[in-house]
C-alpha cells in the first residue's frame, strides 16, 4: 500500500493506559508552558516517544497558510541538518497536508506522486505520519513523523499524535496570548512615554525655543546697525532650523492630531509632512462604514469626509495607532532604507476590516533578511495583536506592505 489517508473521526482505536497516563502528563506540562518554542521541542519529543519515531518536525504555516514559514525538527542533529541545508517549504507530500488538513500514513513516503524525493545528506525516510495542528479551528502547522523503529505508523499512532496535536494547539495559543498580552503591555507603555515626551518637547522646549527667538529678534531691531547684527540673525535662523526639526520630531513621536481628530487626519498630517522631503506620495483613506452611510445622521460626513470618522464613531485606540504607526514605519522604510520617489497609501474600511496597503518604487530588500532597521517585526507584532494579518512583498521594483484589521469601534 503506497499512502493511506485517514480523516480525524474515523480513527477511533483504544489507546492502552500507559499511553493514555503519557498523554495526560505531556498535555498537563504543555499548557502551563509560556514559551512557544519550550512547547513545540516538549511536544516532539513526545511525539517520537509515543509513536517510536526517529525523527519528528513541526512546520509552521506562513499567514496565508500557503507554506511552511518555519520547520523546526527533532532527531537531527546540528552538523547533519548544515548538511541538509535550506529547510523545506511545504512542497511534495508536505504541501499535501497544507492543501488537506487531515492525518496522513504513509508506508514509503518515496512512493507517493507527491514525492519530490530528498536533498543531499538527507537521511532514509519511508514510514511517515502527518497530522495537522488547528488553533481556534483554522489550520497552523503540521506533525511530522517519519521511521517508526517498529514498521508502518498504525491507528493508535494516529490517535495518539492527534491528541498531543490538540495539546499543543492549546498549549500554542495559550503561550500566544501571554506573550501578545506582554507585546500590547510593551506597545501601549511605549506610546504613553512618546506622548508625554512630545507634550513635554511641545509645552518645554519649543515655548523656550519660541520665547529665545523673539527676545533675540528684539534685540536685532533695536541693535541693526551694530556688528552683532549678523551674529544675531545667524542664531535666528538657527533657532528657526531647530523649531521645525523639533515639530517633526514631536509629530513623529504622537501627532497631537491621532488623538484629537483620529487616524485620518494624523496620516494626512504625516503625507503632507513627509512629502516636503521630495517623495510624491499620494494618499486614499475611506473610512465609512456601510452602516455610517447609510445613517442619515452621517449626511455631513459625505460632504466633508473629514468628519466622517466623527459620523461613524472612533476606532479602538489600539487599532488608530496600528495603522498610523503601519503607515508611518512604511513610508520611513521607503524614504529611507528604499530611496524611492513615489508611494500610494491606501486605507479603507471594507466588510468589517481596515485594509491597509502601502506601495513604493524604491530598491526593495528581501524580507527574510531584514534587520531590525526595517521595523518589520514590530510592524507584525502590531497586527498580529489585533488579531489581523500582514504581508510583505519586495522586490527590484519596489516594497508593497499589506494588512487587515478587525474594524472594532470604541
Amino acid at each position: 500500500m503506497a499512502h493511506t489517508i485517514r480523516p480525524v473521526e474515523e480513527t477511533t482505536v483504544s489507546l492502552d493506559e500507559a499511553r493514555l497516563r503519557r498523554l495526560i502528563e505531556v498535555g498537563r506540562s504543555l499548557v502551563v508552558e509560556s514559551d512557544p518554542e519550550a512547547v513545540i521541542t516538549d511536544a516532539l519529543e513526545a511525539a517520537r516517544e509515543l509513536t517510536g519515531a526517529r525523527y519528528a518536525a513541526l512546520g509552521v504555516l506562513d499567514t496565508r497558510r500557503a507554506e511552511l514559514e518555519q520547520f523546526l525538527t527533532r532527531g537531527i542533529d546540528t552538523k547533519l541538518r548544515d548538511e541538509i541545508g535550506h529547510p523545506p517549504h511545504g512542497g511534495g507530500v508536505l504541501g499535501l497536508l497544507i492543501e488537506e488538513p487531515e492525518p496522513l500514513i504513509l508506508d514509503d513516503v518515496s512512493l507517493h506522486p507527491r514525492s519530490q524525493g530528498f536533498p543531499s545528506g538527507h537521511p532514509p525516510m519511508k514510514s511517515f505520519l502527518g497530522v495537522p495542528v488547528k488553533i481556534r479551528g483554522e489550520a497552523w502547522g503540521n506533525l511530522y513523523l517519519t521511521e517508526k523503529d517498529t514498521g508502518p505508523f498504525d491507528d493508535t499512532d494516529i490517535q495518539s499524535v492527534v491528541i498531543l496535536a490538540e495539546w499543543v494547539a492549546i498549549a500554542i495559543d495559550n503561550a500566544r496570548s501571554a506573550a501578545a498580552e506582554r507585546v500590547r503591555l510593551t506597545i501601549e507603555a511605549a506610546e504613553q512615554e512618546r506622548g508625554r515626551w512630545a507634550r513635554e518637547l511641545h509645552d518645554e522646549t519649543l515655548q523656550n525655543l519660541a520665547g529665545l527667538r523673539v527676545l533675540l529678534s528684539g534685540t536685532r531691531r533695536r541693535t541693526a546697525m551694530s556688528p552683532v547684527s549678523p551674529i544675531l540673525d545667524q542664531a535666528i535662523d538657527g533657532i528657526d532650523e531647530t523649531i521645525v526639526e523639533l515639530r517633526r520630531l514631536i509629530a513623529d513621536l504622537r501627532p497631537a492630531a491621532l488623538d484629537e481628530l483620529g487616524v485620518e487626519a494624523a496620516l494626512s498630517s504625516l503625507v503632507e509632512r513627509l512629502s516636503g522631503t521630495g517623495v510624491e506620495i499620494d494618499l486614499f483613506v475611506d473610512l465609512r462604514s456601510a452602516d455610517a452611510e447609510a445613517d442619515p445622521r452621517s449626511a455631513d460626513a459625505v460632504a466633508d469626509p473629514g468628519s466622517a470618522i466623527t459620523a461613524a464613531g472612533r476606532y479602538e485606540p489600539l487599532l488608530e495607532d496600528t495603522v498610523y504607526r503601519l503607515v508611518q514605519e512604511s513610508l520611513n522604510n521607503a524614504i529611507r532604507h528604499g530611496h524611492a520617489v513615489r508611494a500610494i497609501v491606501e486605507v479603507v474600511e471594507e466588510d468589517g476590516e481596515i485594509r491597509i496597503r502601502v506601495t513604493d518604487d524604491g530598491s526593495g530588500f528581501d524580507p527574510s533578511q531584514a534587520g531590525g532597521g526595517f521595523g518589520l517585526l514590530g510592524m507584525r507584532e502590531r497586527v498580529n495583536l489585533t488579531g489581523g494579518h500582514f504581508d510583505v512583498r519586495s522586490g527590484e521594483e519596489g516594497t508593497t506592505i499589506t494588512a487587515a484589521l478587525p474594524a472594532r469601534r470604541s
